[in-house]
C-alpha cells in the first residue's frame, strides 16, 4: 500500500506544472514594504509583505536575489490574477508560493 501511494504521489506531482516554472529573475523592483520580480517570460511577480508575512517575505527576497545573481530558474510559482495598480504600475501578479530549481 505504501509503495502504491508513493508511486501515485510521484506520478501526479510530475504532472503538475506551475505557470511560472522554468524562468529566471531579470530585475527586482522595490516599492514600500513590497518587492516585485520581472521574470524572463516578461511578467512581473509581486511579493507583498502584508500578504505573506515578514519571515516569508525575507526568505522570498533572499531567494530572488540569489536567482538574480546566479541565473537559477524557478521550480514552482503560482501567480494570482494581475493587480490593476501597484505603486503606479499595472499587471503585477501576486505570489505566495515560490521555489528554485536545483541543477
Amino acid at each position: 500500500m505504501k509503495t502504491l501511494t508513493l508511486f501515485l504521489l510521484l506520478m501526479f506531482s510530475s504532472l503538475v506544472h506551475a505557470s511560472g516554472a522554468g524562468q529566471t529573475v531579470k530585475q527586482i523592483y522595490y516599492c514600500g514594504e513590497d518587492f516585485a520580480m520581472r521574470m524572463s517570460g516578461g511578467e512581473w511577480y509581486l511579493v507583498q509583505k502584508q500578504r505573506v508575512g515578514e519571515k516569508k517575505f525575507d526568505h522570498f527576497l533572499s531567494m530572488a536575489l540569489l536567482m538574480l545573481a546566479s541565473g537559477k530558474k524557478t521550480a514552482n510559482v503560482f501567480p494570482g490574477d494581475p493587480i490593476p495598480n501597484w505603486c503606479g504600475n499595472a499587471n503585477f501578479r501576486p505570489i505566495s508560493i515560490f521555489s528554485i530549481q536545483a541543477e
